[in-house]
């Protein structure tokens, strides 16, 4: 553990005990557990079957003045080290909101939708693949009536370290959200853009799971280590709906690749469909889906499907084809406890050329707070 989650462990024990950091700072202990299980039926590949902790995160929440708020959020779901999520200072500036540190970079409404809040256990694999990692940088977010934009200038991610004398991977990012609601249907319709410069670092590797971790060491897809990348260019499109107890969402997204090699280029894409059976409608605002909200003591039941297509092979590099056709059952009991069930049928050719189609099953209990 290094020395900046050492202090971040110290803040979250002071908090917790009670201990006062100053006298005009707010602070509240956050987190969250995502406890998974679940088997696989093999088909040429043997996976392992068991228990899994997706996510266990604790950290702090507050104001440090009128103006100013912050969030400081580890992990220590892998292995036992702490990795950063969100740690940042957020303000109000020019009718929009700065947002300085570790954060999400804005592309993929998949990507860009909580942990707590996603419909299946894992985010679509071409999210996962081609979304960039959280970086440290600044980013500007406003809404103007029905368009919100979001801007951010990063660099590299808070869990890898430099190296002495080597330049960081430098990117800008912008997504554009267009949210108006017509008769009764919220409509959510988005463009975003990143394009990084990788700088001294100029290596890539994309590679991905069917979309279940009970054993999150295999993956199928792998485009195996690419080097001479001198940069990256991802574009996303973004589609959804909701309309009462009914949502859909769509997304195709590609990432290109500048190289003094050759230039390859990797796509993806997803569509989904939810339907809650008691009646509650999936919270939205300003481009973004958060939860379902039980209306009754005796929570919300959600339905949904989805298709995935994640494509590694260009060029010279076979990095393989995953097809996913995931279905899931979501049981809420309150606004911050929930249990998932999700069946994954695959359908994967390989960078060795072997097909193979195996069936996950998986069950989550999360909760947060």
């Amino acid at each position: 553990m290094n020395s900046l989650s050492k202090i971040t462990v110290a803040l979250l024990s002071a908090s917790i005990t009670g201990n006062v950091l100053a006298a005009d700072i707010e602070v509240k202990p956050r987190g969250r557990l995502h406890l998974d299980a679940g088997f696989y039926n093999d088909d040429q590949t043997t996976f392992g079957n068991g228990v899994n902790v997706r996510r266990g995160r604790m950290g702090l929440q507050g104001t440090i003045s009128p103006d100013w708020r912050f969030v400081i959020e580890y992990d220590f779901a892998e292995g036992g080290d702490a990795s950063a999520a969100d740690v940042n200072l957020r303000t109000k500036l020019a009718g929009g909101t700065v947002t300085i540190g570790h954060q999400r970079v804005p592309f993929s409404l998949n990507t860009l939708t909580s942990s707590n809040s996603i419909t299946f256990m894992e985010r679509s694999s071409a999210s996962t693949v081609i979304t960039p990692d959280r970086k440290l940088g600044v980013r500007f977010d406003k809404t103007f009536g029905n368009i919100t934009s979001e801007s951010m200038a990063f660099g590299r991610t808070m869990n890898t370290e430099s190296d002495a004398g080597k330049d960081d991977s430098m990117g800008l990012a912008q997504r554009l959200v267009y949210h108006p609601k017509v008769d009764d249907v919220q409509y959510h319709l988005g463009a975003a853009v990143v394009y990084q410069d990788l700088g001294d670092y100029n290596t890539l590797r994309l590679r991905d799971r069917p979309e279940l971790r009970i054993d999150p060491a295999i993956r199928l897809i792998d485009t195996g280590t690419l080097n001479e990348v001198d940069s990256l260019t991802r574009a996303g499109l973004e589609f959804a709906a909701i309309k009462g107890v009914w949502s859909v969402e769509a997304e195709l997204l590609s990432l290109q690749t500048s190289s003094a090699i050759q230039d390859v280029s990797f796509s993806g894409y997803h569509m989904q469909v939810s339907y809650v059976v008691t009646g509650e409608s999936r919270s939205y605002k300003n481009g973004l889906f958060s939860g379902i909200k039980p209306s009754s003591a005796s929570g919300a039941i959600e339905v949904a499907a989805r298709y995935s297509v994640t494509d590694l092979n260009d060029g010279a590099v076979f990095g393989g084809e995953q097809k996913n056709l995931t279905l899931g059952l979501n049981y809420y009991m309150n606004s911050n406890i929930r249990f998932m069930g999700n069946i994954v049928f695959s359908d994967i050719d390989t960078s060795s050329a072997v097909s193979e189609e195996p069936i996950g099953f998986g069950i989550r209990a999360q909760y947060n707070f």
